[in-house]
């Protein structure tokens, strides 16, 4: 089993060294030095915001370019987006036969894709699907009835207040298309 890092100890993040990702991609090893010790040597935590800065120069430097295997025409070199890490924890609670249903989803989209899949993709996957109706979900709710919402311990009242949301939900997305 792997060891836990010490809670004082800075992670070792080499793609956010730009030295070493150019020094790779340029094929160039260090005379004398080998590449883990020198990336080890060289890990640099870059504040947030200078992370974001280079996201959006990224952004507005080709905004219509998009790698060939997206239909674009031009494939980019330099210094990609850096993803984030999934760190923020959102709870939810389900009933005994939603959590059946959900798994037995989830177990049947795994096995038609050939592929491991949990419960955490299929959720990012429909977030991704929800931020990509957001627009039309607002225009929705804006044309929908105000909703009360019913106390947590009134089940009934809950699922109908649900089932409202998702029908807001479920027309929006059929007019959101497809995921930009």
């Amino acid at each position: 089993m792997a060891k836990r890092a010490a809670p004082d100890e800075q992670p070792f993040r080499p793609l956010l060294d730009a030295g070493l990702v150019s020094a790779a991609i340029a094929n160039q090893a260090t005379q004398g030095v080998s590449t883990s010790q020198n990336a080890a040597q060289k890990v640099v935590d870059l504040p947030r915001s200078e992370t974001m800065r280079r996201i959006e120069s990224h952004r507005t430097e080709s905004p219509d370019a998009q790698p060939k295997e997206f239909g674009g025409g031009t494939r980019e070199r330099g210094p990609q987006p850096r993803l984030e890490k999934f760190d923020n924890e959102k709870r939810i609670l389900f009933t005994e036969s939603e959590t059946h249903s959900i798994d037995r989803l989830v177990n049947n989209l795994a096995t038609r894709l050939k592929s491991q899949i949990k419960v955490s993709h299929l959720v990012r996957a429909i977030v991704a699907l929800l931020l990509n109706a957001q627009g039309e979900i607002d225009k929705r709710a804006g044309e929908a009835e105000p909703l009360v919402r019913p106390p947590n311990g009134d089940s009934q009242a809950m699922q109908r207040f649900e089932r409202q949301i998702a029908a807001i939900i479920g027309a929006a997305l059929r007019d959101a298309g497809p995921i930009r």
